[in-house]
């Protein structure tokens, strides 16, 4: 092997084993916890020519900045039946972060969460991993944690698990929302677009893995840049004259809360008006998961006061090996990992 094929090994090595941790301070600082780098002078700037070849080849016009949160809710119920959600199961679903070759910011309110995704994402290049511990109550969600509570607690209040019987549950679904802000303001985005992945979004590859355990997501062709991206789950012509309070009480979904993108400017705007609306339904003792509110937010009540709309995509039965619900909720993030694949063939 030339010295210089042993330098790049070395470089490439370094930063496959390097993970960045940030742990943000109460007031909003952060501090680094650890970074296991001791390269040369010599080899850091072989590590550097790297890097910016990675970069590269991952940052293009399509590509984004992948957003998630963990915060273990332990044990509870999900719809019907005895169909219940645990701490293992989404642990399960982390394993699809490890083949996702994205850049990925997450967030975790717990030390062995945040350890056991770094060990999924070992097999990504460091610089494409920022993991963030931080105190839910950094998370602006969990201030109405008491509100939400109080409401589900009415006995006359519509009771579906977990959207509005479970406090804990609809306040990390609207939290997601907090991550996306944080995930900017801290400068973790440089890519044109942002996402956000729910943890279990690409469950099913856990079982049909990706070909050579690996994927990526871009955004699609056609793409509105003035709109926020979101799989449609019921069309909307069947929602258009539904009130805010039907959405929550028959716990309607128009659009999938699980995956999400638009460029920062957009989802920025879109940020502030989901908030906006949160506030508004709680002043009127209503609460429910992030589905109901964007339905809420576009409802005749609200639809006045958007400056940002929604772009939304739909497939097919058994599209990508998907059905039932799986196709109806993930429909979207299947589709920006089949945007790369097409744009990586080589083309004939």
């Amino acid at each position: 092997m030339t010295s210089l094929s042993r330098k790049s090994a070395a470089a490439i090595a370094a930063i496959l084993t390097v993970v960045l941790v940030i742990s943000i301070k109460y007031m909003g600082g952060f501090e680094l916890l650890s970074s296991k780098s001791e390269e040369s002078k010599e080899s850091k700037r072989s590590s550097d020519d790297v890097l910016k070849v990675v970069k590269e080849k991952v940052n293009n016009e399509h590509s984004m900045t992948i957003v998630t949160l963990f915060v273990p809710m332990g044990t509870f119920q999900k719809g019907g039946g005895g169909n219940f959600y645990t701490v293992d199961k989404y642990k399960n679903w982390m394993l699809t972060y490890s083949w996702l070759t994205n850049k990925v910011v997450a967030f975790f309110t717990d030390e062995e969460s945040l350890q056991y995704f770094k060990k999924m994402r070992e097999a990504q290049p460091a610089d494409r991993t920022i993991l963030i511990k931080l105190d839910s109550s950094q998370l602006d969600a969990f201030k109405n944690y008491e509100t939400v509570k109080s409401i589900f607690a009415a006995p006359d209040y519509p009771k579906h698990h977990p959207n509005t019987v479970n406090a804990n549950y609809s306040i990390v679904m609207n939290a997601k929302y907090d991550a996306l802000q944080m995930a900017m303001d801290m400068g973790h985005v440089d890519t044109p677009y942002i996402a956000w992945l729910d943890i279990g979004t690409f469950r099913n590859l856990v079982d049909m893995r990706p070909p050579n355990n690996t994927f990526t997501l871009e955004v699609p062709d056609g793409f509105d840049n003035a709109k926020v991206a979101f799989t449609e789950v019921t069309p909307h012509d069947q929602l258009k004259d539904t009130s805010p309070w039907d959405y929550i009480r028959s716990n309607h979904v128009w659009v999938a809360g699980s995956f999400l993108f638009g460029t920062t400017q957009v989802i920025k705007k879109f940020i502030t008006a989901y908030k906006t609306t949160v506030e508004l339904l709680l002043k009127e003792r209503q609460a429910s998961t992030d589905q109901q509110v964007i339905g809420a937010m576009y409802s005749p009540k609200f639809i006045k006061d958007r400056d940002v709309h929604i772009q939304t995509y739909t497939c097919r039965d058994g599209q990508y090996g998907l059905g039932g619900s799986d196709i109806q909720y993930f429909c979207l993030a299947y589709m920006c990992r089949e945007a790369a694949e097409k744009r990586a063939s080589p083309k004939v």
